[in-house]
Order: C-alpha cells, then sequence, then structure tokens
C-alpha cells in the first residue's frame, strides 16, 4: 500500500523525532526523565517553527514550502535553528544576523531538568521565542501553570498562536520580561531563555525560589530563543 503526502510526513516526522530522542538523552548523559519524555513525544518541536528558518554559519534561507524534507531535518537535529533574522526585516545574504532561534534540543531538556520543575509550581519564562519551551512546559505542568513574555511583537503573537493550536493553556504576553509580570506571579521559577543582563524586579518569584537563564549577550538585537 503507498503512502499519501500525509501518511509519508508523519512516517518521516516519527523517524526523525526518534532519532533527536537519541541525540538528547546521548547529550544529556542519562535518559531523560519520564515526564520531560512525555512533553518531547505530546509537543512535535516542528510545529513550533515557522515556514522560514536560517541555517548554517551564513544563514542560509529554508523553506518548508520549497525544500520540505530538508526543512524538516533541521526541525528534528539537534542543532540551534534561526527563527528570525535582523529583528524581522528583509536582509540580503551575508547582510543577515540572527535575531531569534530555536534552541538545541539537548539544551532545552538540560535546562528543563536543571528548573527543578514540580507538580504545582507556576513558572515565568522571559523570552517566548517559537513557544517550544513554553509549551513543553505547560504539557509538564498542566493548564494555567506557565506564563510566558517575549518583547517582540510578532514573535509573541505566532508563539501564542501556536500555543493554541497545540491546545496547550499558558499564557503568553508580549511586554518586556525585564519589567516582572504580575500576571500569574508570584512564580516558584523564573527561566530566561533570551539575552539577559539582569533578572525581573522584586515581586515576580517567590521568596527563595529558583530562577535560571540561559544566555548573556551583547547582539544588535536583543536575541530570544526556544
Amino acid at each position: 500500500m503507498e503512502l499519501n503526502g500525509a501518511d509519508e510526513q508523519a512516517a518521516d516526522v516519527s523517524s526523525l523525532a526518534a532519532g533527536l530522542f537519541g541525540s538528547v538523552n546521548e547529550s544529556l548523559g542519562a535518559p531523560m526523565a519520564p515526564v520531560w519524555e512525555a512533553a518531547f513525544r505530546g509537543v512535535p518541536r516542528h510545529a513550533f517553527l515557522p515556514g522560514t528558518v536560517w541555517v548554517g554559519d551564513d544563514l542560509l534561507e529554508c523553506d518548508r514550502e520549497a525544500a520540505p524534507a530538508e526543512w524538516l531535518r533541521h526541525a528534528y537535529a539537534d542543532t540551534a535553528v534561526v527563527t528570525q533574522v535582523n529583528d524581522g526585516a528583509t536582509a540580503a545574504p551575508g547582510e543577515r544576523w540572527a535575531s531569534c532561534s530555536a534552541s538545541a534540543p539537548s539544551i532545552v531538556f538540560r535546562m528543563l531538568d536543571l528548573l527543578d520543575v514540580r507538580a504545582a509550581h507556576r513558572v515565568l519564562e522571559i523570552g517566548t521565542g517559537t513557544g517550544w519551551n513554553a509549551a513543553l512546559l505547560a504539557h509538564r505542568l498542566g493548564p494555567g501553570r506557565v506564563t510566558t513574555i517575549e518583547v517582540d511583537p510578532e514573535l509573541a503573537a505566532g508563539a501564542a498562536d501556536r500555543l493554541a493550536g497545540a491546545g496547550l493553556d499558558a499564557r503568553a504576553l508580549q511586554g518586556d520580561g525585564a519589567r516582572g509580570v504580575e500576571a500569574g506571579a508570584p512564580y516558584d521559577r523564573v527561566i530566561a531563555t533570551c539575552s539577559v543582563r539582569a533578572g525581573p524586579r522584586r515581586g515576580s518569584r517567590r521568596p527563595g525560589r529558583a530562577g535560571l537563564s540561559s544566555y548573556r549577550g551583547s547582539r544588535r538585537g536583543s536575541a530570544t530563543g526556544c
């Protein structure tokens, strides 16, 4: 029996996801915790990537419509994928710089493990990016437990749409996370997946509770990830 296009893509996704899962476990040095494995399998990475990504040191454009197989391979490689260049402005090859990226999955799950979230925790994520990190947290913690904020309006809107499309109840906001987020506060955990130099103001996090930051950078844009 021949597979139709949708079945072929599902088979490709399943095979690529299995390979990525193995790569992430190898990078972590231990099997992924069952709760995060369930999130990995329940929240497909490709569903949170835009139709155009940029790859390699030269930030070559890869379009899902023009090169679907190549795009899908990048979606399930254990590498970072740039999802926005030049803060959303059109840029010619050689003039591009990354302003948002989907972090390598092994980095994502290492950070989630270090965050040490527990059932009933409330989490604030600063730097929504594609929304995948917030989606994984929402899958782990359940409805109403995750708030994510993104400074870039276009990125924030795209992530909110993807979260809603995946049926995950995470509060997605547009704004500057460095100012703190009162909605949903206080938080048990704060995670920054963007370029940061200081954490949010007091009042966002419960006293004595953990915060985790992934990047400290000085790019021309305020780079966001995950």
